[in-house]
């Protein structure tokens, strides 16, 4: 799984990206369930990176680069981001209130561990299927 399948919501191994047709009818998003879980809540990205039981510790590594950044740069905690603020800077993205002159030193210091996260995170989905 590369950074921009992830990104652009097409991999087959997280259940909202999967596109499932039956009776000429797609499926809705809410019922496309967590196949990693017990927990039968959507398994959206935000769930497999961040509450799913069976997925969350492989991001934890990423999360403390991530929150150590935050601080480091004067930025939010990462506990007072919402779960879409979180998965956006685990995707890749810089924090919005860096300014856009700092933006190549945050990519440059978290781009190296999140396509580390996004190798591991492809490595265990696959082994659990």
């Amino acid at each position: 799984m590369s950074l921009l399948r992830l990104r652009s919501q097409s991999h087959q191994s997280i259940p909202t990206h999967m596109l499932t047709i039956a009776d000429n009818r797609r499926d809705a998003y809410n019922s496309r369930v967590c196949l990693y879980c017990p927990s039968g809540v959507t398994g959206s990205e935000i769930h497999l990176i961040l509450e799913c039981p069976a997925t969350f510790h492989v991001a934890m590594d990423l999360i403390k680069l991530l929150t150590t950044l935050l601080y480091d740069a004067c930025q939010p905690d990462w506990s007072t981001l919402t779960t879409h603020q979180q998965t956006s800077l685990i995707l890749g993205d810089p924090p919005s209130t860096i300014p856009k002159k700092c933006h190549h030193v945050w990519l440059q210091s978290t781009l190296p561990a999140i396509l580390d996260f996004v190798s591991h995170l492809e490595i265990f989905l696959y082994n659990m299927t």
